[in-house]
């Protein structure tokens, strides 16, 4: 019953902590997910993320390593480690997976001083490099070391044990690619250590290394044998061969001519002593003084790699700073052309302010000749009328008639020449418009392209010319779109899984198809909706079909695929209309049901997707119907 109840709950712990970690994860897709907005640890939902993450690798780990325990007392007695450093993390399984720069480069850091730390700073910046999920397929696929072998780093009970939980990690790593991550990796807060009470003393080090382990050193015993005859044949040592079945052979003393292979057998044979009878064998002043010497000696050399190291993050920080410029400078550069583009709207404003005066002044020149002309004609009747009563001097009448000319010849001209700079206003203010107008055709179509479609923009996205006004004023507020894709599988059996996003009002959730099931659905599509064969689907492509720009293009090729779907079925079926929901949009079409749910289509090379029996059948019984 007890074994039971134990086995009850190590599952519920497991469950909470992969609940945990989706809900992590969707928060973080929400809020960054295909955006360029950056995304550091001042956020909460990066900092949860990475706690999350951390104890799920955390969970289960053997915390009762003798060897390293013993190791890591060493070193904080001679004064080389930290008091967090004995406590064993998952880094302590991760560094077995790493190359030698890249563990030179997490031990290089200035501000990481534990192994803890370092464990934190490699999942930082496994999440900033997009690396993460490779990592991860690697630390699973490695089972000898996880569980099966004696001198394992994780308990049965452990997350990274449970294989159908576990095989959900990498899967949820690749839908962060999309989230641009700049976390910071050198911070002193990483080094934050476990909760473990303990002084400062050998002793109480040495009994804190040993205490309650005894199974542990049979297991040590087995395996320190066959590492020390690994160490001896890589360090070709000549004259020096640790002995570890006789327990009673004392303890070598460290020459004063030894080479630093040497040093380090000496040092692995003191432990080996140790390992086998932890309680029998207490260090004596000169066994921790010889191991003292022989771990500063070390140190030397670490600090000579460490100076390298250095020199070369001084270079990389050069380059850094000239990119700061480079960017600094671009930044000024844009701001000097939205002022210029302000200016030069501001001027555009004052030349329509000035075309508008002018265009008054035009009117009212008009207006102006309108009255004069009416008071000419009424001037030459009374003109006339005196002539017939009293004669008129001709050279005075003659005077008269030609300054009226001359002075309606000059406000022709004013006319003309108003006329003409307000269609040279109109001109450029013309060119203005367009321009402003095609600019802003651009943006709407990339906001359409990055969020999707919604009920103003489908006049201007809709490639059916038989959608009314009514029914783009009315249609369901349905949104689909593939923000990334990422590779599935080894070798030559690898293939790309896009990920379909579909948000229908406030819920919202995320399927993984891959490409033969697109295709599926645009078969089966055919037979029910004839106009679904105008319709522009991406081909298949035998050789090449891997390539990153054919991968990009065949995305966004699906993603506006799946757009005119959902728009046909909006207008084909009422029934989507009168009730947008994931239920509706499931029962009609089970495509779009997540894994796990029911109407999940489970299809593989081998057998067809459950999905298109089910759609047949709704099909059928809707035309028995009818």
């Amino acid at each position: 019953m007890s074994t039971s109840a134990e086995t009850q709950q190590s599952d519920a712990k497991r469950q909470h902590l992969l609940e945990r970690l989706l809900d992590a994860v969707k928060q973080c897709q929400i809020r960054f997910g295909g955006r360029k907005e950056i995304a550091t640890d001042s956020d909460s939902r990066v900092i949860c993320l990475c706690a999350q993450f951390e104890a799920v690798l955390q969970h289960g780990l053997k915390k009762s390593r003798g060897l390293a325990l013993t190791a890591a007392a060493l070193k904080q007695a001679a004064g080389l480690s930290s008091k967090n450093e004995g406590d064993l993390t998952f880094w302590f399984y991760v560094k077995e997976h790493l190359n030698r720069h890249e563990l030179q480069r997490f031990y290089s850091l200035r501000h990481i001083s534990s192994e803890l730390g370092r464990g934190r700073a490699w999942l930082r910046c496994a999440l900033n490099e997009h690396s993460l999920e490779r990592y991860l397929h690697s630390l699973l696929a490695d089972r000898p070391r996880l569980g099966s072998m004696s001198f394992n780093y994780y308990e049965d009970w452990s997350f990274v044990l449970d294989e159908e939980r576990a095989s959900m990690l990498p899967t949820m790593a690749a839908g962060l690619n999309s989230i641009l991550f700049a976390i910071n990796i050198d911070n002193t807060d990483l080094n934050g250590g476990l909760s473990r009470g303990g002084g400062n003393s050998v002793s109480h080090l040495l009994k804190g290394s040993t205490q309650g382990i005894g199974s542990l050193w049979k297991e040590s015993a087995q395996g320190v044998s066959s590492l020390l005859r690994e160490i001896s044949t890589a360090t070709s040592v000549p004259g020096f061969t640790p002995k570890v079945d006789d327990t009673s052979d004392p303890l070598p003393v460290l020459p004063r001519s030894t080479s630093a292979g040497e040093k380090n057998q000496f040092l692995l044979t003191i432990v080996v002593k140790n390992a086998e009878n932890p309680l029998s064998h207490i260090f004596s002043p000169v066994e921790l003084r010889q191991a003292t010497v022989a771990m500063m000696n070390r140190k030397d050399e670490l600090e000579e790699q460490n100076a390298s190291l250095r020199s070369l993050l001084d270079g990389e920080m050069e380059h850094s700073a000239g990119l700061r410029q480079e960017t600094d400078l671009l930044k000024k550069k844009l701001a000097e052309l939205e002022e210029r583009h302000t200016a030069r709207i501001q001027a555009l404003s004052r030349e329509n302010e000035v075309l508008k005066v002018q265009l008054k002044k035009y009117v009212g020149a008009v207006q102006m000749l309108k009255r004069e002309g009416s008071q000419g004609n009424d001037d030459l009747s009374l003109l006339r009328s005196c002539e017939e009563q009293a004669p008129v001097p001709p050279n005075k009448f003659m005077g008269d008639v030609e300054e009226l000319a001359a002075s309606y010849e000059r406000k022709l001209i004013e006319v003309a020449e108003m006329h003409g700079e307000l269609i040279e206003f109109n001109e450029r203010l013309y060119r203005s418009l367009m321009a402003k107008d095609h600019l802003i055709v651009q943006m709407r179509q990339e906001l359409i392209d990055l969020r999707g479609p919604v009920p103003g923009d489908l006049s201007q996205t809709s490639d059916d010319p038989s959608l009314s006004d009514f029914e783009t004023a009315h249609r369901a507020l349905i949104n689909v779109w593939i923000p990334s894709v990422f590779l599935q599988g080894r070798a030559a059996n690898a293939y790309h899984v896009y990920q379909v996003y579909i948000r229908i009002q406030d819920n919202e959730w995320n399927v993984y198809r891959r490409y033969t099931e697109f295709r599926e659905l645009h078969n089966h599509l055919r037979t029910q909706f004839p106009q679904v064969h105008a319709f522009n689907f991406p081909p298949k492509k035998a050789l090449g079909n891997k390539d990153a720009k054919f991968v990009e293009e065949r995305r966004k090729q699906l993603q506006g695929y799946l757009r005119m779907v959902m728009n046909k079925l909006i207008q084909t079926l009422p029934e989507l209309t009168a009730r947008p929901t994931k239920e509706t949009l499931l029962s009609l079409l089970p495509f779009y049901a997540p894994a796990g749910e029911s109407g999940a289509p489970s299809c593989s090379s081998r057998r067809p997707c459950s999905w298109k029996a089910r759609s047949r059948s709704r099909g059928q019984s809707q035309q028995s119907r009818e």
